[in-house]
C-alpha cells in the first residue's frame, strides 16, 4: 500500500483513540492461562491483532472477533500444543509474549523462529531468557528458534537485565501460574504493562505494586473468566496531538490518559505547543506554531524508560523540529541503533536532518519543505511522521510501501479524513 499525502493543509476535530496494540498483544497471549472464555472490549482492528488470532487459533483456540463491537472473546479449553513456524512467528515482535503464558500452560514448548517486528535494529532477548531460568526455566536456543522447559519451574526473585515490557509481561504471566511469590526487580512500568496485571489481577491473581519497578506476585491462584477494556492507544492519542500541532489545526482526542500524559506534554512544550485537558478530553489549540524556547542549553528529544517519553513516540516530534523557524533539535533514541536511518528520505522533501550517529540525528528548522516520494521503513511511527511532514509540504508525496501503519492504527486514512486530510491509499 502506498499513502497519496496533499500538504499545506491543517488538520482539525475530534477524535477517539483506538485500544492499545502493545496491550492487546499481551493480553490475547494472556488467555492461554484461562480454561474459560475471555472477553475483550475495544480491540484495535490492527495486522498484529490479526496475526495473534491466528496463531491462537492454529494452538486450538476458539475465538469470536466482532469488528463491529471492537470485541474479542477467547476460549482456549480445547487449546493444544501446536509448533509455530517462521510464517507465524516472522513479523511481529509481540509472538515473544506467547512464550511466558504457553509455558504456564504446557510447560514445554518450542519455536521454530524467533520474533521479527520493526526494523529498528539489533533486539535481543536475553532479558526473556534470564527471566526464565530465573524461575528455573531451561533456555535452548538455536540459530533460528528457541526451545524452552518449565517443567522445574519455581517461583522466585527476578532481577530483569533491562526495563523491557514484553519481558516484564512474560515474566508476569509465567509467575502467576506458580504457587509461591515472585518478586520481579527492574520491572517495566509502561501503561499496557500495568494495564496486563489489572486484568490478571481482576481474573483472581495476586499482583502488588503495580506501575512501580518492583513487582510482588503470589502465583497459583485460579484465574476466572472475566471481561476487560483495552486501555486506550497512549501513541495513538500523541500521534493525533502531534499531527494538529505540525498543521497549525485544531485537534481533540477524547479518553486521552492524562494521568498518563505529564512526561509527553513537557515534550510538547519544548516546541512551545500547550495541550490543555478537559476531563480526560487533550486539545492541542489551532495556530500554535512550533518554536523553539530559548534556553542556554541545546533542545533535545530524547527517548527514555517510562515515565518518561516512550521510544515508539519520538518519531513524531520530527516533523516539530522541521516546523519551527529557526534552531535545531537533537534527537537521541537511546535504544534502537537503527531507529533513526529513515529520516534521511526526509531530506527528499527539502529537511535539514544530520545523521550524528546510529542512536541520534540533529534537526534543523526553517526550510521550505516540498512535496515528493518517500520509502517508509517497517516502522510504526516512522510512516506517522512521514506523512506528518508530507501534509507540512508543499504540493503533493507520495509514501510507498506504507502498509507497516495497519500494524498499529485502524483506520488511519479514515481518521484522517474525518480530521480533514487529503490522504489516500494508492496502488
Amino acid at each position: 500500500m502506498n499513502l497519496k499525502v496533499v500538504g499545506m493543509q491543517a488538520l482539525s476535530g475530534e477524535i477517539t483513540p483506538s485500544g492499545s496494540k502493545n496491550a492487546i498483544v499481551a493480553l490475547l497471549p494472556a488467555t492461554l492461562l484461562f480454561n474459560q472464555p475471555v472477553t475483550f472490549e475495544n480491540v484495535p482492528d490492527i495486522t498484529d491483532v490479526t496475526r495473534l488470532v491466528n496463531i491462537l487459533t492454529k494452538l486450538g483456540s476458539q475465538v469470536n472477533w466482532d469488528k463491529t463491537k471492537n470485541t474479542i472473546t477467547v476460549d482456549n479449553s480445547q487449546v493444544s500444543n501446536s509448533t509455530l513456524g517462521k510464517e507465524d512467528l516472522g513479523h511481529m515482535r509481540g509472538t515473544s509474549l506467547l512464550w511466558g503464558p504457553a509455558l504456564a500452560r504446557f510447560k514445554k514448548i518450542a519455536f521454530d523462529e524467533l520474533p521479527g517486528g520493526c526494523t529498528l535494529g539489533a533486539r535481543p532477548l536475553d532479558a526473556h531468557y534470564q527471566a526464565f531460568k530465573d524461575l528455573g526455566v531451561t533456555v535452548d536456543q538455536t540459530h533460528s528458534g528457541v526451545s524452552l522447559d518449565a517443567t522445574s519451574a519455581h517461583p522466585g526473585t527476578i532481577w530483569l537485565l533491562e526495563t523491557s515490557p514484553t519481558a516484564t509481561e512474560n515474566a508476569i504471566m509465567l509467575a502467576v501460574s506458580l504457587p509461591g511469590t515472585t518478586t520481579i526487580i527492574n520491572a517495566a512500568t509502561e501503561p499496557n504493562v500495568q494495564d496486563l496485571c489489572n486484568f490478571l489481577k481482576l481474573a483472581g491473581a495476586d499482583i502488588s505494586h503495580i506501575g512501580s519497578s518492583t513487582l510482588t506476585i503470589n502465583g497459583g491462584r485460579p484465574l476466572s473468566a472475566i471481561t476487560h477494556r483495552v486501555i486506550n492507544d497512549l501513541y495513538e492519542i500523541g500521534t493525533f496531538l502531534a499531527l494538529g500541532a505540525a498543521t497549525g489545526g485544531q485537534i481533540t482526542v477524547h479518553h486521552a490518559l492524562p494521568e498518563h500524559f505529564t512526561a509527553i506534554s513537557r515534550e510538547f512544550s519544548k516546541f512551545n505547543i500547550s495541550i490543555t485537558f478537559n476531563g480526560d478530553s487533550a486539545t492541542v489549540a489551532a495556530n500554535q506554531k512550533p518554536s523553539l524556547c530559548e534556553t542556554k542549553t541545546a533542545t533535545i528529544i530524547r527517548s527514555q524508560p517510562w515515565p518518561a517519553l516512550p521510544v515508539d513516540l519520538l518519531p513524531v516530534f520530527i516533523p516539530l523540529a522541521l516546523a519551527v523557524p529557526t534552531g535545531q533539535v537533537l534527537f537521541h533514541n537511546w535504544m534502537y541503533e537503527a531507529g533513526l536511518f529513515w529520516t534521511s528520505e526526509l531530506t527528499k522533501l527539502g529537511a535539514n536532518v544530520i545523521m550524528c550517529d546510529p542512536h541520534r540525528i540533529i534537526v534543523g528548522g526553517g526550510n521550505r519543505l516540498k512535496g515528493a516520494t518517500l520509502e517508509a521503513p517497517y516502522i510504526i511511527r516512522a510512516v506517522i511522521s512521514m506523512c506528518m511532514a508530507g501534509m507540512m509540504a508543499a504540493g503533493e508525496s507520495l509514501i510507498l510501501n506504507a502498509d507497516t501503519i495497519h500494524r498499529g492504527h485502524p483506520n488511519f486514512v479514515a481518521n484522517l479524513k474525518k480530521l480533514g486530510a487529503q490522504i489516500d491509499q494508492v496502488q
